[in-house]
């Protein structure tokens, strides 16, 4: 997709923006089976907002995503808030990282955004609640949010397929 003008940016952006704020009230419904665990499906709207758009982009559909379904939810500045806030940033500066510096595919930027995301909330955890054991959290996450990483970058690069003609 070639954006041709600002306006036609502004609208892919929000339509991004959107489309990830649906997909992130709807994910909780679908249960992995580990308590607090989704699958991550609104971090691929943030991934083709990164690779169709730009690294600001990425930061404006995942940020703003978080923040208003917080605020929507009724979650702002709650522990929850924070989790998906921190995770969220240490995701999205994993993705312009590894993209950056490796030759990764979109399904490799995908699992290593999936592994920070929980480093960052496991990291939050630890600092919310003061509770260092909080790090035995971690190996269940990570075997959980490795296989739902490369599943949205699998979906991100089937996305990007169709619509991305470099």
């Amino acid at each position: 997709m070639k954006i041709r003008s600002k306006t036609h940016r502004m609208t892919v952006l929000t339509m991004l923006l959107g489309m990830a704020m649906i997909v992130n009230m709807i994910e909780p419904v679908f249960v992995i089976g580990v308590p607090g665990v989704k699958l991550g499906l609104a971090n691929v709207l943030g991934l083709i907002a990164f690779y169709l758009l730009g690294v600001k982009e990425l930061f404006i559909v995942n940020v703003m995503r978080v923040l208003i379904v917080s605020l929507l939810r009724g979650t702002l500045v709650g522990t929850g808030f924070w989790l998906a806030f921190i995770g969220t940033l240490s995701s999205c500066l994993s993705i312009v990282f590894f993209h950056k510096v490796t030759k990764m595919s979109e399904i490799g930027i995908s699992t290593a955004s999936a592994t920070f995301h929980n480093l960052g909330q496991i990291g939050v955890i630890i600092f919310i609640t003061n509770m260092p054991l909080m790090i035995t959290w971690l190996p269940v996450m990570l075997l959980t949010g490795v296989p739902t990483g490369i599943l949205t970058g699998y979906l991100v690069k089937t996305i990007n397929k169709r619509f991305i003609t470099d």
